[in-house]
């Protein structure tokens, strides 16, 4: 067992190496083939794939840690065609990262003494050594098995790896140490987030939505818009802001893909046919899509009408008892039992019940080149006229983004690929990506604009200001219903009765907190931290905000007392402090890595 735990010790440590970085949220998906346009590509030196800040990353430290990810990967399963261009990325976003935050800790003296090294490995073991199997006893870590092998001079595991492996995490742990010692948690902080969790609102409500008030656009005129424009100026003002445009080369699977799935499956076929009722514990074994858990069943009857075409026609002459033939979609392939076809006395349609059993078919080493070959081609369309120009040859589709700034796109592409993200706001105007690796295929991209910071000309936001009017005169027309509805109410009128009268919608919120969330009707803090400070059992003024105008009768508040509060607190500290330590140490990363250098070789070494 120690020559075992001796054996693995390599890839042990890589994976240790990067847990400290996985903890803040650090490691991802992320950074992509360097782009064009971006300016930071060109021939590096023989061996290098890169320099950071000045400082040559030689190649043969981006292969290990790739070839380490890919160590790892292969000890659960097999790696499938293009996943190599994840792993990839992922080694090369790891290699960045890991350069700038030892620069950063050398720069400011961060180092560790034999002392500390040894420490550590005393009273601190590394989480590799807490979860190996050697030091178990009855499924936990035994520290005093730990203690004996630690000091006994035969000990066949090898500790100066694992002294090597402290010394060069401690001075990242110390980095990480200052840098998240300014996060501080007040008494006050403590008791606000107690309150924003378990003070709660039961509500009824009637809201009056603006877009159930139109108004005559036609009236708004080009007067209207600058006026507006001017008296308004804060709303049309923000940072910079990039817009893209972006376009997927697909990658299914071929022909020779779906035959080899095929014969798979038969079998499988052969034998339900032979008997039926076998499906479910089939499906339960072999389906890889959610209903498996059924045994593959559909929880209720479904319009004929509404399955896909290639389902309707597979299943158009099957009876019900009996199983299809297989089916093939764009990526999977089915198999049926029809359980049930009957028409629906009520809606006068063609119900269908049924078992089904899907797997995924991967595209093969063939259809991932041929797909590969097409991205490069699509590239060099794009380069040499537009990204728009090259899909309508090809036939992609392509999709404009709004604009967005910075760390703000709310795009998962983007989130998984920061350096994609740092192109978009320094690149050249019209630029074309390199191909960016999905699940499904390749995305590319085009530079499309960007506008500074500030109050946006006018020429930019005039449809932006003319939607800010209709929405300003809805909400003139929604909180003038709201206040007869009031006065209504304040007579004697029902609450249903005056919310046909005057277009509104009655409702119910229970549990509502200061997160902000009330019921169906949205997300408003504001106007929930105001119902907080209001009397229960009378119906509240008119209130304002991203619902509309709203009428509240605040039926029960529920105030935690402070038993509760006390029994909490301590854990409602630590959470906090995690939560802004791991912000800080987050947005002080970001930073770093985009005021690092960064000159990109790898295209000195791989292909697209």
């Amino acid at each position: 067992m120690m020559q075992g735990l001796r054996d693995n010790m390599k890839i042990i440590i890589w994976i240790t190496a990067i847990v400290f970085l996985v903890g803040f949220g650090i490691l991802e998906l992320g950074g992509v083939m360097d782009f064009r346009g971006a300016g930071n590509s060109s021939a590096g030196p023989a061996g290098v794939i890169a320099e950071i800040n000045g400082k040559p990353v030689r190649k043969e430290v981006f292969d290990q840690t790739y070839s380490q990810m890919i160590d790892q990967l292969r000890q659960t399963r097999e790696l499938r065609e293009g996943e190599d261009a994840y792993i990839r990325e992922q080694a090369w976003q790891q290699v960045v990262r890991n350069t700038i935050l030892e620069q950063e800790a050398n720069s400011r003296g961060i180092k560790s003494s034999p002392e500390e090294i040894k420490s550590a490995i005393r009273y601190s073991p590394p989480q590799f050594i807490v979860q190996s199997q050697v030091f178990s006893t009855n499924g936990q870590f035994d520290y005093r098995k730990y203690l004996a092998e630690l000091d006994n001079p035969n000990s066949q595991v090898p500790w100066a790896q694992v002294e090597a492996l402290v010394a060069s995490q401690l001075p990242l742990q110390k980095l990480q140490e200052q840098v998240i010692a300014g996060a501080k948690v007040s008494d006050g902080d403590v008791r606000d987030r107690f309150l924003l969790q378990n003070e709660r609102l039961t509500l009824n409500y009637i809201r009056f939505a603006p877009d159930s008030f139109p108004v005559d656009t036609m009236k708004i005129g080009g007067a209207d818009i600058e006026s507006y424009y001017k008296a308004h100026p804060e709303e049309f003002t923000g940072p910079e802001e990039a817009k893209v445009q972006v376009a997927l080369v697909t990658r299914f699977p071929d022909k020779s893909d779906f035959d080899a799935a095929r014969e798979r499956l038969r079998p499988t076929l052969d034998e339900l046919k032979a008997a039926p009722d076998s499906f479910e514990a089939r499906a339960k074994v072999y389906s890889e899509i959610s209903s498996n858990v059924r045994g593959g069943a559909l929880p209720a009857p479904t319009p004929f009408d509404e399955l896909r075409p290639i389902f309707r026609n597979g299943l158009a002459n099957v009876a019900p008892g009996q199983i299809s033939e297989i089916l093939q979609e764009e990526r999977s392939l089915h198999i049926f039992r029809v359980d049930s076809r009957q028409i629906d006395p009520v809606r006068k349609r063609d119900m269908i019940l049924y078992h089904e059993i899907a797997i995924r078919v991967l595209p093969g080493p063939n259809a991932y080149r041929a797909a590969l070959e097409k991205t490069k081609l699509f590239i060099k369309a794009a380069e040499k006229s537009e990204l728009t120009a090259a899909a309508t040859k090809y036939g992609y589709r392509t999709v404009e983004s709004a604009y967005f700034a910075q760390g703000k796109s709310q795009n998962e592409v983007f989130q998984r690929f920061p350096d994609l993200e740092t192109w978009v706001f320094t690149g050249k105007l019209g630029s074309i990506s390199h191909a960016v690796p999905s699940e499904t295929g390749w995305y590319v991209y085009q530079l499309l604009d960007r506008r500074k910071a500030g109050v946006r000309p006018l020429e930019q936001v005039s449809a932006d200001v003319k939607k800010a009017i209709v929405r300003s005169l809805q909400m003139q027309r929604a909180t003038a219903a709201a206040e007869q509805a009031r006065a209504a109410l304040a007579s004697g009128a029902k609450e249903d009765e005056v919310s046909r009268r005057f277009n509104g919608t009655t409702g119910r919120a229970d549990g509502v907190t200061r997160n902000g969330f009330i019921g169906s009707i949205g997300h408003d803090p504001k106007m929930v931290g105001r119902l907080m400070g209001m009397p229960a059992g009378a119906w509240t003024a008119v209130l304002t905000g991203l619902p509309g105008a709203v009428l509240f009768r605040i039926d029960g508040h529920q105030l935690p007392n402070e038993q509760e509060f006390q029994k909490m607190a301590t854990q409602i500290r630590e959470n906090l402090l995690a939560e802004r330590r791991q912000v800080l140490f987050v947005e002080w990363m970001e930073s770093l890595r985009r005021s690092a250098k960064v000159k990109d070789y790898r295209e000195d070494y791989f292909d697209i």
